[in-house]
């Protein structure tokens, strides 16, 4: 088995961690924790505030009594099963950190995962650029 987070909302945004089938993985804000988020800026999350247990041939996230909850899909959970190549976003505190988790077989792949909002800025730039080189076309042109 291995394992796949994407830190998607949080201080460590963007980045990827990756480990092999582990019986637990720990999340939050303790700086000995497998996922650890940033003991300043993601306060939302606790020091220590949930788990990624293996069950058997399965693996259950769950809230070890953290102060702000565990949220997936909006609703506070206390523990979640995490279904073999099915991802799930997980909060950790009411507008905290979010990762996706996805847990998979060594010869499963995670469809890609790309943070929401990126492709949007670059169509948005090229746009800008666009339109500054149209607008010095004409104003040369004039002349």
């Amino acid at each position: 088995m291995k394992i796949i987070v994407d830190h998607i909302k949080g201080s460590r945004r963007g980045q990827r961690q990756m480990f092999p089938g582990s019986p637990r993985i720990s999340i939050g804000r303790h700086p000995k924790c497998d996922v650890p988020f940033d003991a300043h800026r993601d306060l939302d999350a606790s020091s220590r505030h949930a788990e990624l247990r293996q069950d058997g041939e399965h693996y259950v996230l769950t809230d070890v009594g953290s102060s702000n909850g565990t949220f997936v899909g909006g609703n506070r959970v206390s523990e979640v099963a995490v279904e073999v190549g099915q991802p799930i976003v997980v909060e950790f505190g009411g507008g905290g950190p979010q990762l996706r988790v996805w847990v998979g077989t060594d010869d499963m792949t995670p469809e890609p995962f790309r943070l929401p909002g990126r492709t949007m800025w670059r169509w948005v730039v090229a746009g800008a650029l666009i339109a500054i080189v149209a607008a010095l076309l004409a104003i040369w042109a004039i002349r």
